[in-house]
């Protein structure tokens, strides 16, 4: 079997694949390390490592029977040509904790207004002495907070808020499921978000929740705070604009965008609309998985999934293609 990986490896990746490849001598093991032009295998590769694969690439690849994501979102790839074919989609939740860990940083960071203050002191300007501004921030300590996805990362989420004696609603849209950190859950996502006065965002981007976050809800969250770490389109942009700049949000944390850099744009700014602006908002530059620690362990789970499939015919993480996630 050909196992293509079409990421560029470091030298974390490349230790981790000379392993798997010694374990496993009857297969193919071809990456950018290995080959100058490794996309010439995609013809007759069964197994391609990639966050990102084209209509076209896809095409190309007749072989194909799974792909590899070695991250959680999985939304960069053709999803529903995938399922037409059969081929299986496996990702990874190792990063759960530290995206959930970030989301908790970008919390305290909007609430307590860390940033804006920070921006004002390199000015010489001190709270409330001379400004005119309000001289307060805002704790979580005992706060309704409400986590919109209770996936592995929602999940993290509420137990580190729980942390902060928060009274937490949790919105699933499918049932079953237990959340010992939960307070109660609902399959309604206005009674979610009328729930909490910390709203935090950890959905998957599908069709059914892209957008979901729109100017109807976004109306009901008067003077809540609102944290995105899931993907940028789950929330309306226009909308997020709009309730920001008429001051309904009392401030947004936010590591998940609508513009990202390109190789011909590389400095870029996130938004089509300045967000970037307003004093009470926080912004990440995606990289809530970005940890040492995470980048490691997502590299140990996309190779678990790997062997797994050599040995059993089946990843250990499996997406389903009819939920697409």
């Amino acid at each position: 079997m050909k196992i293509l990986f079409l990421n560029r490896l470091d030298r974390y990746w490349e230790g981790k694949v000379e392993e798997l490849a010694r374990a496993f001598p009857e297969h193919s093991f071809i990456s950018y390390s290995s080959d100058s032009d490794p996309k010439a295998h995609i013809s007759d590769a069964e197994v391609i490592v990639k966050g990102n694969l084209s209509q076209a690439d896809l095409d190309k690849a007749r072989n194909l029977r799974m792909v590899v994501v070695p991250w959680t979102g999985v939304d960069g790839l053709p999803l529903e040509r995938l399922r037409e074919r059969g081929v299986i989609v496996s990702n990874t939740h190792e990063n759960a904790e530290v995206v959930a860990e970030r989301a908790v940083a970008l919390a305290l960071a909007v609430t307590g207004r860390v940033v804006e203050l920070h921006n004002d002191l390199a000015q010489g300007v001190w709270l409330g002495r001379p400004s005119n501004k309000e001289a307060t921030w805002y704790s979580i300590i005992g706060k309704r907070c409400s986590v919109l996805g209770l996936g592995k990362i929602g999940q993290a989420i509420a137990k580190l808020i729980s942390g902060f004696e928060c009274e937490i609603t949790g919105f699933k849209r499918t049932s079953g499921g237990e959340f010992p950190y939960v307070k109660r859950v609902t399959d309604d996502i206005h009674d979610a978000v009328r729930a909490g006065d910390l709203v935090f965002v950890a959905l998957p981007l599908t069709k059914k929740t892209a957008g979901i976050i729109g100017s109807d809800l976004l109306s009901q969250m008067k003077g809540k705070y609102l944290v995105n770490v899931s993907r940028g389109r789950v929330i309306e942009e226009q909308a997020l604009y709009d309730a920001l700049k008429s001051g309904t949000l009392a401030g947004a944390a936010i590591d998940v965008w609508y513009e990202y850099p390109s190789s011909d744009r590389p400095a870029t700014l996130p938004s089509r609309y300045p967000i970037h602006r307003f004093s009470n908002v926080v912004m990440s530059p995606h990289v809530g998985s970005w940890s040492v620690e995470s980048m490691h362990s997502m590299v140990n789970g996309a190779l678990k999934n790997i062997e797994s499939f050599l040995l059993k015919g089946r990843p250990e993480e499996e997406i389903d293609l009819d939920e697409l996630y």
